[in-house]
């Protein structure tokens, strides 16, 4: 019994294993532009793979931000055109590190100059996902909070919070 015990748990942990991708990272390339559709500040289309890019938090497309000066901006749809414009310079490579509970797969991505989540923390256009496993960028994000750089020139939900206050209440 011991025995048959011990076959069948390491039988789940190897079909464990292989569901959650342990140890194994996977890279997902678009060596052109025209391969990925960017569907918000920190969601993207590589062919038929949907991709969050991980320990960011973006605007939501919808999302609507204060200017600082009493006014509104559309920051999703600026967040958005930022993930654009780096992906536009070709060269696109995301390493899947875990999955959502959406099924996206969580990833870090690169362009040509460098991190993507790095380079819209530094513009304004993310705050920390507060996920733990991953980097928060919490130099990038504070220099640009500092400079006043794109959410942070004004007042702004976290795009969680926006999120949030989206849901139809009970």
């Amino acid at each position: 019994m011991r025995r048959s015990g011990a076959i069948l748990f390491l039988i789940l942990l190897a079909i464990a294993a292989r569901e959650l991708k342990l140890g194994e990272s996977r890279e997902i390339a678009a060596t052109n532009s025209a391969q990925v559709h960017v569907i918000d500040g920190d969601s993207l289309k590589i062919g038929t793979e949907e991709i969050r890019i991980a320990g960011i938090d973006a605007p939501e497309y919808r999302q609507l931000c204060g200017d600082g000066s009493g006014g509104e901006w559309a920051c999703g749809k600026a967040a958005r055109d930022a993930l654009a414009a780096l992906v536009a310079a070709g060269d696109l490579r995301c390493t899947e590190r875990a999955r959502d509970r959406y099924g996206r797969a969580l990833s870090d991505c690169r362009i040509r100059s460098g991190d993507v989540a790095t380079a819209l923390a530094r513009a304004g256009f993310a705050e920390s996902a507060g996920d733990a496993r991953f980097d928060p960028h919490e130099q990038e994000i504070a220099e640009a909070r500092a400079a006043r750089r794109g959410i942070w020139r004004g007042p702004h939900l976290h795009p969680a919070d926006w999120r949030r206050a989206q849901r139809p209440g009970p």
